[in-house]
């Protein structure tokens, strides 16, 4: 790919984002009245099971969630909406809902290449918000659902680049760049993204660490540790370290020693398969 090409496509990103035009489809309305349900005083089982009443692939997927072996530890089979919207609680209904949203968002009719691009950085969306998940389940003070959200919605600004790239076929014949490309814009896009979609200011700073990220040690973890310390964990998978993880600012702060990121992953594998077998 010339060079000139690259420029023409990054400079198309800059002035994007410089102009507030980056912009995905909206989320679907039945994730916006549960999200609105969960911020309001007066939300109930009945409000919510009304809101995902009218989607049907929804509802089947709460029930397959709500009758897995991750929730329902006394093997009894939840048989009514009512009866598995109480057994996952409203949070794990709005995730599934936004998970649900995520995935079509990442179904794509484009060329094999785009697709292919596509369903690799899906597939780590889904791992990232699982190993958040499990992350934030060791903390007192960071709610793991929001943490699990935080990690599905991380890179979202990867597609975003990947559908304005269809329009560039020659920057799709460049892997390489077009991976560096996805890394170093990713952050910005996914950041005017997620707030465009009106999420809080601490899931939108989370798609930024570098930028939001506390320098001081001693400051208490916030869902970008989460994040960081998640990516972290998938990069290391079950190769050695090059260097102890355990050193990094974001892990010392979330208090992952060696013995606790043990739990993590244990916890990150069942979630992991929970969750790809409920969205499958």
């Amino acid at each position: 790919m010339a060079n000139s090409d690259e420029f023409r496509f990054v400079s198309l990103l800059a002035l994007e984002l410089e102009n507030g035009d980056i912009s995905l489809p909206s989320l679907p309305d039945v994730v916006l009245k549960i999200r609105k349900l969960l911020e309001s005083d007066n939300c109930t089982f009945e409000l919510i099971s009304q809101a995902v009443s009218v989607d049907p692939a929804l509802v089947s997927r709460l029930f397959v969630f709500a009758n897995s072996a991750y929730y329902n530890r006394a093997n009894i089979n939840a048989d009514t909406l009512d009866a598995a919207i109480s057994r996952l609680g409203f949070e794990v209904v709005r995730n599934t809902a936004m998970s649900l949203a995520m995935k079509q968002l990442y179904k794509t009719d484009t060329s094999d290449d785009v697709a292919r691009h596509v369903r690799k950085v899906w597939s780590h969306g889904v791992r990232l918000s699982c190993m958040a998940y499990a992350i934030g389940a060791t903390q007192n003070h960071i709610n793991q659902e929001t943490a699990y959200l935080c990690g599905l919605m991380h890179d979202v600004g990867k597609l975003y680049i990947l559908t304005k790239a269809e329009e560039f076929p020659e920057f799709l014949g460049a892997p390489d760049k077009l991976e560096a490309v996805m890394e170093e814009w990713n952050p910005q896009v996914s950041k005017s993204i997620v707030e465009s979609w009106g999420f809080p200011d601490e899931v939108v700073e989370s798609t930024d660490p570098a930028t939001y990220a506390h320098p001081d040690t001693e400051a208490d973890a916030t869902l970008i540790d989460v994040i960081v310390a998640a990516e972290l964990l998938l990069e290391l998978g079950d190769q050695e370290p090059d260097f102890d993880i355990t050193d990094h600012l974001s892990c010392i702060r979330l208090d992952l020693d060696a013995e606790r990121i043990g739990d993590v992953v244990s916890r990150y594998k069942t979630k992991l398969e929970t969750v790809e077998h409920s969205l499958a």
